[in-house]
């Protein structure tokens, strides 16, 4: 069986592929194989990425046919056929699928399964915000953002829907079944995604496979602004050795601060409304497809614009500031 795993963007897909790459020997005897086609360049590179972005990035960039990866990638499954293979990637979520589905042509589509993980509405739009601003790639602010996404969403729900995702994967794997899960860690096998995604897949992972629940907490909305301002400044790749570093500071951690709390009601609330028919075809046995959100006192004041967020936004940039000088 090969697992296709396309993400969602923002659901935990670095982190297992960094286990499954740092673990490949153990996880070999343990019936896993992590396909080295497409995480080998073509032009023959030995080092091995940690993850299938290489095909994402050929069908993004280049325009040129796939079957280098298709041929490779049909070799090596037919070596490794008796056990679980597995090729992972969040950028195919947003690649065309089509293109995508020519890669795996020459696998049987009963030998192929597709799986992603499902990020709550709103939980992926703050997510989303923050990965484009500590890379420096927003022209606005945040409540432009906002603003101009929930309009889109408003205007064109289905676009933002999971039933349109799976009506995507579907018409471009007919025949092959497709697995959604949900990125609740509260619910996930041992809270995390590695354990959670290894015992859908049916792999026990080595010396007993827990892993530890994830201990890198939500960078904040004004850490990442400040780190965009950096990341235009020195480059990207200069931003990113920065935010590896660990600042001991509330004012660089923190979730909830992209959405207000009635827009984040009124996304989930909307686009859960619109998204029925995947709910019940996946779901059925869950009242709602995701839980409701608890907000702390904290967060259910939150405002974008007010002056505690703009001062915020000062204290992170100092401190971005600092570290950019320390280098």
């Amino acid at each position: 069986m090969l697992w296709l795993h396309i993400g969602m963007p923002k659901t935990g897909t670095t982190a297992l592929q960094a286990y499954v790459r740092h673990n490949a020997a153990q996880l070999e005897e343990a019936g896993l194989h992590y396909m080295e086609a497409g995480r080998r360049r073509l032009e023959g590179s030995t080092r091995l990425a940690i993850s299938h972005n290489i095909i994402a990035f050929h069908i993004n960039q280049s325009g040129e046919p796939v079957d280098p990866f298709r041929e490779m990638m049909a070799t090596e499954y037919e070596v490794h056929r008796s056990k679980t293979c597995l090729v992972s990637s969040e950028m195919f979520y947003s690649c065309n699928l089509n293109t995508l589905a020519q890669i795996f042509a020459d696998i049987p589509s009963r030998a192929l399964r597709i799986a992603f993980y499902c990020r709550r509405y709103s939980d992926f739009l703050e997510a989303d915000y923050k990965q484009r601003a500590k890379n420096g790639r927003l022209n606005s602010g945040a409540s432009d953002f906002v603003r101009d996404r929930l309009a889109s969403v408003r205007a064109n729900p289905a676009e933002f829907t999971f039933a349109a995702k799976m009506e995507q994967i579907r018409a471009a794997f007919p025949g092959v079944v497709v697995e959604p899960m949900l990125y609740e860690r509260s619910q996930m096998v041992q809270g995390h995604v590695v354990d959670d995604f290894m015992s859908r897949v049916g792999v026990d992972l080595p010396d007993g496979g827990a892993v530890s629940p994830p201990s890198n907490p939500s960078q904040s909305r004004a850490a990442s602004e400040a780190f965009g301002i950096v990341s235009r400044a020195i480059g990207r790749k200069e931003s990113r050795r920065l935010r590896r570093r660990v600042v001991d500071d509330p004012v660089m951690v923190r979730r909830n601060d992209v959405l207000e709390p009635d827009e984040r009601l009124w996304l989930d609330d909307f686009l859960s409304g619109h998204d029925n028919e995947f709910h019940q075809e996946f779901f059925a046995d869950r009242p709602q497809l995701f839980q409701p959100v608890e907000l702390s006192a904290e967060d259910q004041k939150f405002r974008r614009d007010a002056p505690e967020e703009y001062e915020a936004l000062r204290h992170a940039s100092e401190i971005v500031f600092r570290m950019a000088l320390e280098e």
